[in-house]
């Protein structure tokens, strides 16, 4: 097709074309921008003469140079032709591609895979009694306004991409970890991540194939399912008593090849894993060529007695092989994004591998900046400091419950930032999540914990945060739990 009619002389395209000044964009780019969008559009069609960069510049007030430079770059793009006696036409040919192709607005399911559908992780972090939401207010900023001006002096070295973690930072968590978690390892055992969720996929990559089988207690932490799941693993329940998981009630047929643990703090309950049961799998894990994931949640916020030493501390006694997973989120705050993984020696090099092929990244600002308060003595004061305010949180959280008359009196765990309660009656889900939104409380169903049983409707007790409410302001934040639950009866 061939189209004579010069129509970028007229008077609508000059105003269209001609760049704005001043604009964050230049000239070139705008004058670029507008041409591209008029010929992939349609606008200008197949074979349309355009005029020639003398007379386009003179139309517009630009520089004849700016439209050389424009002209160049479409015809790059083969959608224009500046060759040849015909001067400067298009030749993009729209009539090419599928005519009347509707613009795409996806409703929920379209396109998406049967696996995104089992993520279950939500946020609430803005919401009150919001389980696993440290207070961020705690940490002393100016103590990481210092060690981040520390790290912003890094060596240039150091700031390129890296094989792994830096070593200030390893040697820091290592000597955290002996000090507070009883475990000696050396400092390029420790793999930094952003997260324990990426911890998990690192350990799943690791020491399982797609199709093997994972244990995860139950009720347990949404975020180990989601992890596994995403690598492919088969899950399988440990369900949870007063001793904490119970591999013998586990329904799986097969052996597994990664066992998930929470032994300091079972989440949701809150029961350390009893000598007994460490032991039994320990054993277990040993015989049949399984890896445990250690996930040492909460253990450094025991303020009753001291924590039992982590798991992986006698691993070397039973041949077991035990994966120490820490995060700082909880005990700096969450958006340091650092966390660990301590692996066998001789498996550092291959994690290091994996980890970047998950796409986890060596942030040596925030890595330096958690390496100077761990050195410096500033989050050892903190930890401190920490503990007393959350024992007194739990302690008024505690005492309030009890006029509660909706619950059973809930057993004190001796730490964490989390409390469990069980209902006296259950409640219905459906009327009483709307009844808690409206007060902004972010409580957890502890049944939505029970990740291997059905969907149901009744809810049997909450998860209770502690870590985003305030002492004095737990008495009234409590009245607003007890209105909830009356007015989700009454409903």
């Amino acid at each position: 097709m061939s189209v004579e009619i010069d129509v970028l002389s007229s008077p609508e395209w000059v105003s269209r074309l001609s760049p704005k000044s001043p604009h964050e964009l230049s000239k070139v780019r705008q004058l670029y921008l507008a041409l591209y969008e008029a010929i992939t559009q349609g606008e200008l069609i197949d074979g349309q003469q355009l005029p020639s960069s003398r007379h386009l510049s003179a139309l517009l007030g630009v520089g004849r140079n700016t439209v050389i430079a424009v002209y160049a770059q479409l015809q790059d793009e083969q959608l224009i032709d500046t060759n040849g006696r015909r001067g400067t036409r298009v030749t993009c040919d729209l009539a090419k591609e599928p005519a009347n192709v509707a613009l795409i607005d996806p409703d929920e399911s379209t396109f998406l895979s049967e696996r995104s559908s089992t993520m279950k992780g939500v946020s609430r972090s803005d919401t009150l009694f919001a389980p696993g939401v440290p207070d961020s207010e705690l940490f002393p900023v100016d103590a990481w306004r210092r060690a981040m001006s520390c790290a912003a002096k890094l060596p240039t070295d150091d700031l390129g991409y890296r094989e792994s973690a830096l070593p200030q930072l390893q040697q820091a968590i290592a000597r955290y970890l002996a000090i507070y978690r009883s475990l000696v390892v050396e400092p390029q055992q420790i793999i930094v991540t952003s997260s324990t969720r990426q911890s998990l996929a690192l350990a799943a990559m690791m020491y399982a194939n797609n199709g093997d089988i994972a244990w995860i207690e139950s009720p347990g932490y949404p975020g180990a399912v989601d992890a596994f799941r995403m690598m492919g693993l088969n899950i399988s329940a440990m369900p949870v008593d007063s001793q904490g998981a119970n591999p013998k009630l586990s329904a799986a047929k097969k052996h597994p090849s990664i066992i998930y643990l929470t032994p300091c703090f079972q989440y949701p309950s809150g029961a350390p894993l009893s000598a007994e049961r460490r032991k039994e799998l320990m054993i277990y894990a040993r015989s049949h060529g399984a890896v445990i994931f250690e996930d040492d949640y909460d253990s450094e916020f025991r303020d009753a007695s001291q924590a039992r030493p982590a798991l992986a501390s006698s691993s070397a006694k039973t041949g077991a092989v035990v994966l120490h997973a820490g995060t700082f989120s909880k005990l700096i705050f969450p958006a340091a994004r650092i966390a660990w993984l301590v692996v066998p020696k001789s498996h550092v090099k291959r994690s290091n591998h994996c980890l970047k092929a998950l796409g986890g990244g060596s942030n040596a600002i925030a890595q330096a900046a958690v390496a100077e308060v761990l050195s410096n003595g500033s989050l050892a004061k903190h930890l401190q400091r920490a503990r007393v305010v959350y024992t007194q949180r739990r302690q008024a959280l505690l005492a309030e419950l009890q006029k509660v008359s909706f619950i059973y009196p809930p057993e004190d765990t001796g730490g964490s930032l989390s409390l469990v309660v069980r209902f006296r009656k259950a409640f219905s889900a459906k009327l009483l999540l709307p009844e808690l939104q409206e007060f902004k409380l972010g409580v957890q169903f502890v049944d939505d914990l029970l990740w291997d049983k059905p969907a149901t409707d009744k809810v049997h007790g909450l998860v209770l945060g502690l870590g985003n409410v305030s002492t004095l302001e737990i008495p009234k934040t409590v009245r607003l739990l007890n209105t909830a639950l009356q007015q989700a009866i009454e409903t």
